[in-house]
């Protein structure tokens, strides 16, 4: 497969839409209108629910691993065996995607995470759950996970005309971050009133609505002659198009140390049991702090999508998250204090997320976006799960606030880094 020609096919393709684009009508600043789409609007709200089930498991399991251990090593531990196989698989995923019926493999991987969660709540059940079962089903559900994520980003560029990929991957992003408030706010207290074995058979039903929702869906299929193979081959031909196209490699390594180094969640049951004193259900509130912060921002998605130098917005976002993320690690205070920082970096976060989805989606052709949604995932998933081992291990040297302020600053510092070692990161300006 050849990267040139493709490079000069996608470059028509682009001036073409441009083209056709100019005669359509103003785009509205965070329009729904983007949900007609029949295809888009059943992937929406079937992954909706059941990002909203996940949530609630994750803040099950690290309740779960905590009252277990008491330990922020063990909790960090579940990041790093949640990176392992995300780093390993992703790629593969990515060609996977490419190469295959991109809505059959979403269902196949879906039914196999329902699997892994009813692991989880049967063991629970029958009181045989331990540290080594929890960390082998987290480390399954991750390997599932590798496949999930570029299957379903490379997807919704397909579902909608370009002139709306803004508004789509906003609100992608948007409800990303609304289950995460409603999942993980609900999973503290559904773990609260019913326990976390319950906790986990409603993580299950929710992977029910969305296989439901891709059994509705027609998902166009990338052409026969531009499908790569699922080998080696494949691989070769993604890495060779990321490395003729650095800006995308800046503006994913620029996410993978804010997360890095920057993401206290890890830490969260310690803040919450140890330190804030407000239990499962405040638990529950923190995890969903940073979404809180990007949900709010939802209204204004449509203009963050049309700010014009995506590049320059990209490096300021993650700047500001790092010193929201050293606020909340310096002003030790109430609930409240502590819910308003990370909201602010979430809020600094959801304007990196819209502005970098867009530079990569619009950068790479529909034949590549497996791939390179595979590359993402390996930068934006796996820098918070290595982030959260990083966190655990220092916060376990020396104390969890501090394990929070140096992230902070090592994200500001290796943001500045990057930024001048891409000059030409600051002036991309991709339509």
């Amino acid at each position: 497969m050849q990267t040139e020609p493709q490079k000069e096919t996608f470059a028509d393709e682009v001036a073409q839409e441009a083209a056709e684009s100019s005669t359509l009508p103003e785009r509205r600043p965070g329009s729904w209108s983007v949900l007609r789409n029949r295809n888009y609007g059943l992937l929406f709200w079937g992954q909706m629910i059941s990002s909203a089930g996940t949530q609630m498991q994750v803040v099950a399991v690290a309740w779960q691993v905590y009252l277990l251990t008491h330990s922020a090593i063990a909790l960090g531990l579940i990041g790093l065996v949640q990176a392992i196989p995300r780093l390993l698989f992703s790629l593969v995923g990515g060609v996977f995607a490419d190469a295959l019926d991109r809505r059959k493999l979403l269902i196949v991987v879906e039914v196999a995470l329902a699997t892994t969660s009813t692991a989880l709540a049967l063991t629970t059940i029958f009181h045989v759950i331990n540290m080594v079962i929890i960390y082998a089903v987290v480390l399954f559900a991750a390997a599932f996970s590798a496949f999930e994520f570029p299957t379903r980003q490379s997807i919704i560029p397909t579902l909608v005309p370009r002139w709306q990929m803004a508004d789509a991957i906003s609100l992608s992003m948007a409800m990303m971050q609304l289950t995460t408030i409603v999942g993980a706010t609900a999973g503290g207290f559904v773990i609260a009133w019913i326990g976390v074995a319950n906790t986990y058979w409603v993580d299950v039903i929710s992977y029910f609505v969305v296989i439901g929702s891709l059994l509705l869906m027609t998902i166009p299929r990338v052409p026969a002659e531009k499908r790569p193979q699922t080998g080696l081959s494949g691989l070769a031909d993604g890495m060779r198009f990321l490395r003729a196209h650095p800006i995308i490699l800046a503006v994913l390594s620029l996410d993978f140390f804010a997360t890095f180094f920057g993401s206290p969640k890890s830490l969260l049951p310690i803040y919450a049991s140890s330190i804030l004193h407000v239990g499962a259900q405040g638990l529950g509130i923190l995890t969903a702090a940073t979404s809180i912060g990007a949900v709010a921002l939802t209204p204004l998605a449509g203009r963050i999508g049309r700010i014009s130098r995506q590049g320059l917005g990209i490096v300021l976002a993650i700047i500001a998250w790092g010193v929201f993320i050293i606020c909340f690690g310096v002003f030790i205070g109430p609930l409240w204090v502590a819910v308003v920082f990370l909201a602010l970096a979430g809020a600094a976060d959801m304007v990196s997320m819209i502005l970098r989805g867009l530079v990569v989606q619009l950068i790479t052709p529909d034949e590549f976006r497996g791939r390179m949604s595979a590359v993402n995932a390996m930068f934006v998933i796996g820098g918070p799960m290595l982030g959260q081992f990083e966190s655990g291990l220092v916060a376990g040297i020396f104390t969890p606030e501090i394990s929070v302020v140096t992230g902070g600053l090592a994200c500001i510092i290796a943001t500045i880094v990057i930024a001048f070692s891409v000059p030409n990161l600051l002036r991309v300006k991709v339509k």
